[in-house]
């Protein structure tokens, strides 16, 4: 696979939209990837829950296991294509602030900066899906992610995660086949 080559002068800011749904994406796809993990180890305790009962201090080993998993996943991409799948199906590329490739330093910023923000959005959402809460105290869990995409909507100069990354999540184009190329 090659990294998409985007330049700070023809990089086109991506949309709030494309944004939340390469987020979804992703984070289905992490989801899976951790289910996944928890399967494998499960086969340790026969099929019982991963829990200080059932293994002990090894669970804190299984939960560092699970955060590693995640960071890796994010920053491998970020720092390698500048793209993650979710990212990649919405035509999405981070850059860093200069245009050129994210270091690890700023995929960790990100992602410390961005997670507590997105748990929050879900865990709101999931307390409204299951009636624990309703009307507008949702508004108070999903209010850090909106602070952040409506600040990027005002200022067009990313959202919060970006600016104190020092990263820009751009839109890549299409590439369109050359006329002259025959298949």
């Amino acid at each position: 696979m090659t990294p998409v080559n985007v330049t700070s002068s023809d990089a086109k800011p991506a949309g709030t939209f494309k944004q939340l749904a390469s987020a979804t994406y992703d984070g289905l796809l992490v989801t899976a990837v951790l289910m996944l993990i928890t399967a494998l180890l499960q086969i340790y305790t026969h099929g019982e829950a991963l829990t200080f009962r059932s293994i002990g201090a090894a669970e804190y080993v299984y939960r560092a296991a699970l955060v590693v998993s995640i960071a890796y996943y994010f920053g491998s991409c970020w720092t390698r294509r500048g793209q993650t799948l979710g990212m990649k199906a919405w035509h999405l590329t981070l850059i860093s602030a200069s245009g050129g490739k994210l270091k690890w330093r700023q995929s960790a910023i990100r992602l410390l900066i961005a997670t507590p923000m997105y748990l929050c959005a879900i865990s709101g959402v999931l307390l409204l899906m299951a009636k624990r809460i309703t009307g507008w105290p949702t508004l108070v869990f999903l209010m850090p992610l909106l602070i952040s995409f409506g600040f990027n909507t005002l200022t067009k100069s990313g959202t919060l995660h970006d600016r104190w990354s020092g990263t820009r999540m751009t839109a890549t184009t299409k590439l369109k086949p050359s006329p002259n190329v025959q298949p």
